[in-house]
């Protein structure tokens, strides 16, 4: 390692663990500023710039968190998650994962975390085509049992156990949150005409959405609800797929 190389490293390190004495002896130190309010200054703007960054990847959690709780909270997720990114924008995608250790006692705040990281996912997928309910009109009726569909690369499906969305929303117009109360309550988020958009699912479509995710034809999902429908199975199977391609679910079908 070169010289510069080395000295970069260090300086590196001396930031990210918060200790001046690794690499204070390298700075010059003067009355007027010293080397350890020097590297202070580095190692505090260093943390400030993620704070901003983390406060804005999730704003509802820091409203429902409140500064101080926030702050505490994100400072410590910077010490065991030091950014390996380049772009800030990928800097809290553990954030879901340190609440659930630190935070226990508030379980409802790594789900929105889950949520909010979520929609930010969403409108950052990759722009692909869609297929329209036309295009599934063309398929000779008899080949749909082997059909499979890939989903848009925007959705995302939260198996949520907190009242997770009714929460966000309260915070979003800035009014005071419901209760928080445990309640299953999945949850469907994708982008469409360049906006994240959400919705609340039954366990029922929860799980035709999963299937579908995991590779499973048409004439699977069929099967599947079966067990709870019965005859009617194919017509909501049927239902279900119409939905998701009228909403942009659908990017790929495949026989």
């Amino acid at each position: 390692m070169s010289k510069l190389a080395q000295l970069q490293a260090d300086f590196q390190a001396s930031i990210l663990n918060s200790d001046a004495d690794l690499f204070k002896k390298k700075v010059v130190d003067d009355a007027k500023v010293g080397a350890e309010k020097r590297l202070n200054i580095y190692a505090d703007a260093y943390r400030l710039r993620i704070i901003e960054a983390l406060a804005t990847a999730y704003p509802k959690l820091h409203s429902l968190l409140g500064d101080d709780l926030f702050d505490n909270t994100v400072r410590q997720y910077i010490d065991q998650y030091p950014s390996k990114y380049r772009n800030m924008r990928w800097v809290g995608d553990k954030m879901s994962e340190h609440l659930q250790n630190v935070l226990p006692e508030h379980p409802i705040a790594a789900e929105l975390a889950d949520f909010e990281w979520a929609l930010g996912l969403a409108f950052d997928a990759k722009d692909v085509p869609v297929v329209g309910i036309d295009q599934l009109s063309e398929i000779a009726p008899e080949t749909w049992g082997d059909l499979r569909f890939s989903l848009h690369p925007s959705v995302q499906l939260l198996d949520l156990h907190w009242n997770v969305v009714p929460v966000w929303q309260a915070l979003d117009a800035e009014q005071a949150p419901p209760t928080l109360t445990q309640h299953h309550m999945p949850c469907l988020v994708w982008r469409t005409d360049l906006n994240s958009h959400y919705r609340s699912l039954d366990a029922q479509e929860f799980s035709a959405l999963l299937q579908l995710k995991s590779g499973a034809n048409f004439g699977s999902l069929c099967e599947s609800l079966f067990d709870s429908l019965g005859e009617s199975a194919t017509q909501q199977a049927a239902q279900y797929l119409a939905s998701w391609l009228q909403a942009g679910l659908i990017s790929q079908i495949k026989s």
